[in-house]
């Protein structure tokens, strides 16, 4: 498996003398790759994952999960879905530190078979235990090696093609669909076509015992490939993005908005993969100078806010998977495990305001625990800031996250803006570095949202109520220059 990406990348460099394509976010919440910011299975939740084909073609989907330390992949399967059909799956644990587990009835086909999963159990389902090997043995990148690391994470869901011919007749109107003629898909299958898009998903997390449910949905990416992802290892990599239009190794564009207008970025790939198309392209499209929402954490309300920031193209510039520095690594700081243990931290830079506008301190825990990580960073794949009086490490209070950071403003409820392109030394700011031709981007790339919970002890006597809700965290793009200031766009 570590050669895999090289093989990857031959593919995506063999692809010369294609048009360019222009990967960006569908604001219509359809696309080719759907991102997922967050499952999780602790603090006894449960996370429900919804794929839909809304589109006229029987589509071949591979969904990769990663864990959220280091966004190593600890599941991955590819589900093929008819027209209009819908794939449902739950993430759950069993306990405290176990790995977690994926638990479906749904009848569409996979690839491997269901009948390698363990079932059917009860009312028929199927489910698969999440894996350790791309963090333990070869793989082993200084990170935690138990299956506690599975409980939270983030995923990706990559069409690799569309399908006709007899191997859409095998799922298109059959019930239950002929699995057993996908299972050998290849490269010289007939019927195998570019991706086409109109996929949508949605996450829920549920936490039975609090009586709370909230949940979201994936970003959507369009006009990943115009070819159809087809190998011989069943699975893929961001590489797939990188398409050349006629240069030796390829560019790829995105289209990026910015103040109202589309900013068109070229990305070129190259021999040593150090400023990569396909990464690059898409983590400018997720790039954030500043993330706004807001937070309530009001004693007389039982409430607390937590907010989930992920960034899905982070491990491909901080964890090279060929365990080779080739990646490029801004915009973050340092890859996993350098310098700091178990992380790779890039800090941000909060402020609060008050609801009456008024700004207010961040204060900071005096003591923190001995090597404990920076209170204001980002040192995961997945991240929860969480607003409360706890320890800077620790168990998130609401989400149970063992991947929190902390900050605490001096109120119950207001705003909050974390600044994402901080002040790395006396003149550079994080920025992800132009390619061919458009602007250098401020901040990180990363998706998210924010969670608050309410405790109700008032409803009856005798009776408590909780409530929860998730919204879409805000967030402002910025153009730049090479030093990392900011600049208006071109």
């Amino acid at each position: 498996m570590q050669r895999l990406p090289l093989r990857l990348a031959a593919l995506a460099l063999a692809c010369t003398g294609l048009s360019a394509q222009a990967v960006y976010i569908n604001p219509e919440g359809t696309g080719q790759v759907l991102l997922f910011p967050y499952y999780t299975v602790n603090a006894g939740q449960a996370t429900v994952i919804s794929l839909v084909n809304a589109g006229e073609k029987s589509k071949l989907l591979a969904v990769t999960f990663r864990e959220g330390y280091n966004s190593r992949e600890v599941l991955s399967f590819n589900v093929v879905l008819a027209p209009h059909d819908t794939w449902t799956g739950t993430v759950y644990g069993d306990d405290q530190d176990g790995p977690a587990r994926l638990i479906t009835r749904d009848e569409s086909c996979t690839l491997p078979s269901k009948a390698q999963w363990t079932g059917p159990l009860l009312g028929g389902s199927y489910e698969k235990t999440f894996y350790a090997w791309a963090y333990n043995g070869r793989s082993v990148d200084g990170g935690l090696t138990t299956g506690a690391r599975t409980r939270e994470g983030h995923l990706e869901v990559i069409e690799r093609l569309e399908l006709s011919g007899a191997l859409a007749a095998a799922v298109e109107n059959q019930h239950p669909p002929h699995c057993a003629a996908l299972q050998a898909i290849s490269a010289q299958a007939a019927g195998l076509n570019p991706p086409g898009g109109d996929l949508y998903g949605s996450f829920a997390v549920i936490d039975v015992a609090e009586g709370t449910l909230f949940g979201g949905t994936a970003t959507a990416v369009d006009d990943f490939s115009r070819v159809p992802l087809i190998n011989d290892y069943g699975t893929l990599n961001w590489l797939h993005a990188a398409r050349s239009r006629g240069g030796a190794f390829g560019e790829t564009d995105a289209v990026v908005p910015i103040d109202g207008r589309l900013q068109t970025l070229v990305f070129a790939n190259n021999l040593e993969l150090t400023n990569n198309a396909g990464p690059n392209a898409l983590s400018a499209l997720l790039m954030t100078e500043n993330l706004y929402g807001d937070i309530s954490r009001e004693a007389s309300l039982g409430s607390h806010s937590e907010w989930v920031i992920t960034s899905p193209t982070r491990f491909m510039h901080t964890a090279d998977p060929r365990g080779q520095e080739y990646a490029q690594l801004a915009p973050f700081n340092g890859r996993f495990n350098d310098p700091a243990p178990d992380s790779s931290c890039t800090p941000f830079t909060p402020r609060a305001y008050d609801r009456e506008g008024r700004s207010v301190n961040i204060l900071r825990d005096t003591n923190p625990p001995p090597g404990s990580l920076p209170q204001h960073a980002l040192c995961y794949g997945t991240n929860v800031v969480h607003f409360s009086d706890l320890a800077a490490d620790g168990s998130t209070p609401l989400l149970g996250s063992r991947l929190g950071t902390k900050v605490k403003p001096d109120m119950e409820a207001g705003s909050v803006v974390l600044e994402l392109a901080t002040v790395q030394d006396s003149t550079r700011r994080n920025t992800l570095p132009a390619g061919v031709r458009g602007p250098t981007l401020l901040g990180l790339p990363v998706i998210g949202f924010e969670v608050v919970r309410y405790i109700n002890n008032n409803v009856t006597p005798g009776v408590l109520s909780n409530y929860a809700a998730a919204t879409p965290l805000r967030r402002s793009v910025r153009c730049g220059n090479a030093a990392g200031e900011a600049q208006d766009c071109p």
